[in-house]
């Protein structure tokens, strides 16, 4: 006898949880042990139920879930793509034209995290086949930089010149990600790209790579405001010399740039950063962004007397949320989480701690930028400020360490097990000096 109801109950509770599991990736309420012992495990407990229900499942409410809300769509796909069979990849690839753009990014997450070894063979045949539709390819692609360390033997010279932008993207990335070196001018290309996926994934892998071409491009895309030009923000905000943070905090001024500014002074740790984003905690749609920079830099918590509670009427305003599928989604979700800053009581605590900070130098948590504390604060932060931590670690070591800080967090300990400070012996240069070519 078939217990729907517990089966029903199974994939209702799995989509309910990869929702917050995705959110609690990004959130600066958990750390990473709290998702681990908490949505994590809830998570994937269902899945289990879920999966062992077998073919029975698949018919009456994996395949028609599919076509519902992310969280059922990713949660069916993973249960479909637990054994890794051939079957299953081909049917939810080939949907990927017809089914739309939440559709695809859920497959496009789901491919990165779902099953074992059988599903990496699997799409690691498909890729060396080649004869999947470009956008299936791209998918593949990028499931497989995540997945494996490299696919000895492939070529990517057919993917790297590819007419799809995201196929030539996750070529790109997967080649920044599996230590292949490439030529100068196919990044000088890609930097240059309409594309502002095939630019990202130029910048990473060109900084990865020690390409000087990379870094200088940076401040081009943010003069120019190019779309896609926030990982350059970033990488301009945690690799710059004093004076490209300096004129980072500049750019608060110009409306359409400030929220994405403060997002990438939080990685900064420069107290100048800290100055400059102190008259916007008095902004209501930033202050909780400004809130951050100061927090991250000085590791005072806000909480207490330095957060605003809120109106009674109902004064913090909720913007419409789209579902947190991608990263960038899932942050936005996520950064509704951050405190409100009290910002009398905000100046008052960095008039004290500004005394202890020198001009001029790095901090991370109110703690002067080492190798060690840099290695325990990205085992230790909150989920929020990890990603940048693990993009860091990534092009300081020349892509010898990686965190998937999206991923599984069972993953993501392994990843952090022997991470060395020797490997960040170049902690204090910035970007622009690491590069080689």
């Amino acid at each position: 006898m078939i217990l729907w109801d517990v089966i029903e109950e199974h994939l209702d509770e799995a989509a309910f949880l990869w929702l917050q599991w995705e959110r609690a990736l990004v959130s600066p309420r958990y750390v990473l042990n709290e998702v681990m012992n908490g949505p994590e495990e809830r998570l994937l407990a269902h899945l289990q139920g879920l999966h062992e229900c077998g073919a029975p499942a698949v018919e009456r409410l994996l395949l028609p879930a599919l076509e519902e809300e992310p969280g059922r769509i990713c949660a069916a796909a993973l249960t479909l793509l637990a054994d890794g069979a051939r079957e299953q990849v081909d049917m939810l690839l080939g949907r990927l034209d017809a089914d739309g753009t939440v559709y695809q990014a859920c497959i496009q997450r789901v491919l990165e995290l779902a099953g074992s070894e059988a599903l990496t063979s699997c799409l690691r045949a498909l890729l060396e086949e080649g004869k999947a539709p470009a956008l299936a390819l791209a998918y593949v692609m990028g499931a497989l930089s995540v997945r494996t360390r490299d696919i000895p033997g492939l070529a990517l010279g057919s993917f790297l010149s590819s007419e799809e932008p995201l196929l030539r993207a996750s070529a790109l990335r997967a080649a920044g990600r599996w230590g292949r070196s490439l030529p100068a001018a196919l990044l000088r290309s890609a930097l240059d790209a309409p594309s502002s996926d095939v630019r990202e994934a130029a910048l990473e892998v060109g900084l990865l790579q020690g390409e000087r071409a990379a870094w200088d491009v940076c401040w081009h895309f943010v003069s120019s405001r190019l779309p896609g030009c926030r990982l350059a923000l970033r990488l301009l905000a945690m690799g710059g010399a004093q004076q490209d943070v300096e004129r980072l905090a500049r750019l608060l001024e110009i409306p359409e740039l400030r929220e994405d500014v403060l997002r990438a002074l939080a990685a900064s740790g420069r107290p100048e950063a800290v100055e400059a984003c102190l008259p916007l905690l008095r902004e209501k749609k930033v202050a909780h962004l400004a809130g951050e920079v100061f927090s991250a830099t000085t590791g005072v918590v806000l909480e207490g007397a330095l957060v605003r509670e809120p109106s009674e009427e109902g004064e913090e305003e909720e913007a419409p949320i789209l579902p947190p599928v991608s990263e960038e989604c899932a942050i936005l979700w996520a950064e509704r989480e951050l405190p409100q800053p009290e910002p009398d009581a905000v100046e008052a605590a960095w008039k004290d701690v500004r005394k202890r900070l020198a001009s001029g130098k790095r901090y991370l948590g109110g703690q002067p930028l080492a190798a060690e504390h840099f290695l325990s604060t990205l085992k230790l932060a909150p989920m929020r400020r990890r990603g940048d931590l693990a993009l860091e670690v990534a092009i300081r070591s020349k892509g010898q360490w990686r965190v998937d800080t999206r991923g599984f967090t069972l993953l993501q300990c392994k990843q952090l097990e022997g991470m060395s400070p020797t490997s960040l012996s170049h902690l204090m240069r910035h970007f622009g000096e690491l590069a080689t070519r």
